[in-house]
């Protein structure tokens, strides 16, 4: 199974959705290595790689926060990871933004679906 870490505090529906999430996003940069020597696209995907996986646990780790401080701090990460792998275009709404918009009684994985419609919106770097 994979990085448990990732998925702590949300339900399996949500982490199998953010995995799914964290496949797509390194199978796109993976593609982007297909003329690379080794050496090559192992260093142009380290960045990526370890970004997408900051950028998954700060969602589940956010999704799961209930203390609305430490959900902002998490914001925050979302968005830097985010800019990463989607440029520096994205731009994330305000966090409340976001929640009134999944509703108050959202679960974790309708705010996570939520939230990859909205990174969608800016396309992979590339």
């Amino acid at each position: 199974a994979g990085n448990e870490s990732l998925a702590d505090g949300i339900d399996e529906a949500a982490a199998a959705d953010m995995l799914k999430w964290g496949e797509a996003i390194a199978e796109y940069f993976v593609r982007k290595t297909g003329e690379m020597e080794d050496e090559a696209a192992e260093e142009f995907l380290a960045p990526y790689l370890r970004a997408s996986r900051k950028l998954m646990h700060a969602i589940g780790s956010w999704a799961a926060e209930k203390d609305q401080a430490v959900r902002s701090e998490w914001w925050t990460r979302v968005e830097q990871n985010g800019k990463i792998l989607y440029g520096d275009g994205l731009v994330l709404p305000p966090m409340n933004e976001v929640l009134a918009q999944t509703g108050a009684e959202a679960s974790a994985q309708q705010t996570i679906t939520g939230l990859k419609t909205l990174f969608d919106g800016y396309g992979l770097k590339g």
